[in-house]
């Protein structure tokens, strides 16, 4: 039901989402000679003195986000079926694995090494956002697994 602990979970998961996805930064990086890099959801920006220099698509993070509040969507309202729900929670939490492993790939190896190695940068919000939805999947996930428990050692008693 929609009541249950993990719906919450999963409405935080689904709320985490969607500050990923809007706009907020999820890296950035200010070299001392006026250079900016920045990673969003869907691309990321190098700047020169506040000028755009180049934009490059990184429109898998947004996709796999997207895919994820699918995820999430259908799990909440699949609330009978707790073998549903855990088999999806899992598959959620893959995606959510992907988009983080994917956000990583792009700082490490492609945005970090543009200027000043050396300098690592800092995560903005939208990084903490995918952090937090997914361990409010995690989360989720336990609680519909201790639910399935509980009515399985109830039947066990009839």
């Amino acid at each position: 039901m929609i009541q249950r602990p993990q719906s919450l979970f999963l409405a935080l998961v689904m709320i985490a989402n969607s500050i990923a996805t809007s706009g907020i930064s999820i890296w950035q990086k200010i070299g001392s000679s006026g250079q900016k890099a920045e990673l969003f959801s869907n691309q990321w920006l190098l700047f020169q003195n506040e000028k755009e220099v180049a934009a490059h698509s990184t429109i898998a993070i947004a996709l796999l986000v997207t895919v994820s509040t699918i995820i999430t969507l259908v799990t909440v309202f699949s609330y009978k079926n707790r073998i549903r729900q855990m088999m999806l929670g899992l598959i959620n939490s893959l995606v959510l694995a992907g988009a983080m492993g994917y956000a990583f790939w792009v700082i490490f190896k492609e945005a970090v090494p543009t200027f000043e190695p050396e300098t690592q940068g800092k995560y903005g919000y939208g990084f903490y956002a995918l952090v937090v939805s997914l361990l409010a999947n995690m989360i989720a996930n336990r609680l519909i697994r201790k639910d399935e428990m509980l009515v399985q050692s109830s039947n066990r008693m009839r």
